[in-house]
């Protein structure tokens, strides 16, 4: 692979572009945008039987990717309705969407016969011109791309918006030589075959995590004998909980915290804060059991001193406040963080004096149990943002579990957990090498060598 010097390249519409390619539009490798029908369909865990069609949903094109799987089942009577079937080497884009996600696109490897698109998405109809479709999808994934699509979706709503076909027919492309395009696409599939292979590896260990929570927080693990091996109870009690091992009771979250403090809403800007300022955490820092301290704004100079409740080390961070799927989001912090603080809308447990792990307790409030328990007590009445009380929050029931007991849970859910980071981590790399490579492999920028094996960098 070569890299293109400084006036081998010309600027466009979308960056900078190798300047021996010319410049053409989406039109130029696409014929038609074809869309499918609005028709009556129901969810189902089992997906279609035989004899039935699928209509797909606008969440089947994420970031490229098809997912054959995001469908609705079509209902007898609109079954001779559908149009559109998806057809495999095609691009399936988005055209209506919330405004992050318009222009959405995903590549279709084969023919689903038996998946129909709805009105809210097109699939592309390849022109004669020689090409590749999907390099063109990844063409459509880039930044340049996505800008100029944000930037002429249309729609008086702000959480729905839309594109026409003449935006996307129209939006610049360079004309890069089949060979090429051929290249750099077997490239980033590489990358995304490597990346699907690890969301597969998530999606796995994230459901045996689900499932062993289930399990440890229901049945636990049992009682160590004299020389520290551990036997299963033996023995079982019905509680308010379900069945429960009979040595456990049956207690509220209240046993286990004696306050829930929180911090002050202060004025900041929206960037990472420098090493002599402050900061203040968004909602958004705790997610499914993870704590993201880069979740934060920075405090403007005049309000450091109303700033309240530092992060802490071996504490737990609940979100009071939040979207109806996120309120009681929660999540274990390691480490302290002196220049991070609290808004309004996160509380700091305080543990109470009782004995108890708090790692424990944070796997407990990630529990599917307590997630439902809190969307059941959460009020507001606006349909995008639910807030929890404090005394509702802390008479959420809980069972009251031996200390070595819930020791060894959280250590089993602890190990589970640091593979599920590992993962994600590797996630993370595996995406930023894409963003990279696409940047400079679809502008030119670093050019291919055609002769090289295929797929490699």
């Amino acid at each position: 692979m070569s890299q293109c010097e400084a006036d081998s390249l010309r600027e466009t519409a979308i960056g900078d572009v190798a300047s021996d390619w010319e410049m053409g539009v989406i039109g130029d490798f696409v014929t038609a945008l074809q869309a499918g029908v609005s028709v009556n369909a129901f969810e189902t865990d089992s997906g279609c039987t035989e004899g039935e069609l699928g209509v797909l949903k606008t969440s089947a094109v994420l970031r490229g990717r098809f997912f054959a799987e995001q469908y609705k089942v079509v209902v007898a009577e609109d079954m001779g309705r559908v149009a559109t079937s998806v057809v495999g080497d095609r691009i399936i884009i988005s055209r209506m969407n919330t405004p992050a996600l318009v222009g959405e696109s995903g590549y279709v490897t084969k023919d689903e016969p038996n998946l129909f698109l709805p009105d809210r998405l097109w699939q592309t109809e390849p022109s004669d011109r020689p090409h590749s479709q999907r390099w063109l999808s990844y063409w459509l994934q880039h930044p340049g791309v996505r800008r100029l699509i944000a930037a002429s979706a249309t729609g008086t709503s702000n959480s729905m918006k839309n594109i026409s076909k003449e935006t996307v027919l129209s939006l610049p492309v360079p004309r890069t030589p089949l060979p090429e395009q051929q290249k750099i696409a077997a490239i980033l599939t590489a990358v995304d075959d490597k990346l699907d292979v690890i969301f597969r590896q998530i999606k796995a260990t994230q459901a045996l995590k689900q499932g062993l929570m289930q399990a440890l927080f229901s049945r636990g693990v049992g009682t160590q004998d004299t020389t520290g091996r551990w036997i299963q109870h033996t023995e079982f009690k019905d509680s308010e909980l379900g069945t429960i091992p009979a040595l456990w009771d049956v207690g509220v979250i209240a046993d286990y915290v004696s306050a829930l403090r929180s911090g002050v809403s202060v004025n900041a800007e929206d960037r990472m804060h420098g090493d002599d300022e402050i900061g203040v955490l968004k909602v958004s820092c705790v997610l499914r059991g993870g704590f993201y301290p880069n979740c934060h704004k920075t405090v403007v100079p005049e309000e450091r001193e109303r700033v309240a409740e530092p992060v802490l080390q071996g504490r737990i961070i609940v979100s009071r406040a939040n979207t109806p799927a996120l309120v009681g989001e929660s999540a274990y912090v390691n480490s302290a963080w002196p220049n991070l603080f609290l808004p309004d809308k996160l509380w700091q447990i305080e543990p109470s004096e009782s004995p108890h792990s708090i790692k424990w307790l944070s796997f407990y409030l990630q529990s599917p149990f307590v997630r439902q328990e809190i969307s059941k007590a959460a009020t507001g009445t606006s349909g995008s943002m639910k807030n929890i009380s404090k005394p509702a929050f802390l008479s959420i029931r809980m069972p009251l579990v031996p200390l070595a007991e819930q020791e060894h849970i959280a250590a089993i859910l602890s190990d589970v957990t640091s593979k599920i980071e590992a993962l994600n981590s590797k996630q993370n790399h595996f995406q930023t090498l894409k963003r990279g490579l696409m940047q400079k492999l679809l502008t030119g920028e670093w050019r291919v060598k055609i002769d090289s094996p295929t797929g490699t960098v």
